[in-house]
Parts: structure tokens; sequence; C-alpha cells
């Protein structure tokens, strides 16, 4: 026999148990990339508080409808 050809094909890929390894491993890096990705591009939920604090610095809303909108979520 060729000794060339006998050691070609051995090995894990050959026979196929580095799929059971490059597999799970490539689910899990995917995973996690997506997860990263989503967490980038998906904006957090702000508190409503904060809106309301924002809103008023903006001038569009005035202070007696600040202080009305804060009791009104404090409330809940």
């Amino acid at each position: 026999m060729d000794n060339e050809e006998t050691k070609s094909n051995n090995g894990a890929w050959t026979i196929g148990w580095g799929w059971y390894v490059a597999v799970p491993l490539l689910i899990v890096l995917g995973l996690a990339a997506k997860k990263g990705v989503n967490d980038t591009l998906v904006p957090k939920h702000q508190p409503a508080l904060d809106i309301l604090k924002e809103r008023y610095a903006k001038g569009e809303i005035d202070r007696q409808k600040y202080e009305e909108m804060i009791n009104d979520v404090l409330a809940v």
C-alpha cells in the first residue's frame, strides 16, 4: 500500500468525529453573535420618568403638566 494514501484517509474529519465538535461550536458562536447584534440594535426601554424629564427639558410640556404626569406615573 502507498503510505500517503493511508495517511490521507486517517483523521477525525475523514470519519466524521470532528463534526461533533465543530457543529455545536459554530451554533454556540452563531447564537452569541446574534445576541450581541440584537443587544446593539434593539433600543433599551426608557423609564417613564426619564421620558417625562426629557419632554419637560425640551419644552414639550409645561411645569403643571409635568407634575401631573409624574404624580400619575408614581401612583401606578
